[in-house]
């Protein structure tokens, strides 16, 4: 194999490599139009690479057991953390209300925007649809804006 052959190839792999990385961290599932709300209890928080998930128990008396499971996806641990977050930002069975950016395809959950807790404190979370104008900077969990 050639020298520039060689660089050929190498380039090729870079731009592959950077468009699936692209494509990886696209918005393109949720609706950045709107934002809605849901009043709940937080189920589990998973604290994993490349996102943080919180899912919550939403009532629902028309569905057996009584609730729908809602998954809220947020940033990376890498940038929840500097602005306070923590596996334990959430208790297991906290009451919670989230605005979140809903999915296009009308499942349960959507990209987390923010959470208020019962005492009235603000957990924002970080990333989300690039139509939508975020010129606040995230609050520290358990402080509001």
């Amino acid at each position: 194999m050639t020298s520039s052959s060689l660089r050929a190839l190498v380039a090729a792999l870079g731009f592959v490599t950077a468009a699936t990385a692209a494509a990886h961290h696209s918005y393109a599932m949720f609706d950045g139009t709107r934002t809605l709300k849901v009043a709940g209890t937080v189920a589990k928080i998973e604290w994993t690479n490349p996102h943080v998930f919180v899912w919550v128990y939403v009532p629902n008396a028309q569905r057996e057991g009584g609730f729908d499971l809602y998954a809220f996806e947020n940033g990376p641990p890498s940038a929840l953390a500097p602005e306070g977050w923590s596996k334990t930002t959430f208790a297991t069975g906290e009451p919670v209300t989230i605005e979140y950016w809903p999915l296009l395809d009308g499942r349960t959950g959507g990209h987390f925007a923010s959470a208020t807790r019962a005492d009235g404190s603000v957990v924002r979370g970080v990333g989300g649809p690039p139509s939508v104008n975020r010129t606040r900077q995230p609050a520290a969990p358990g402080r509001s804006p």
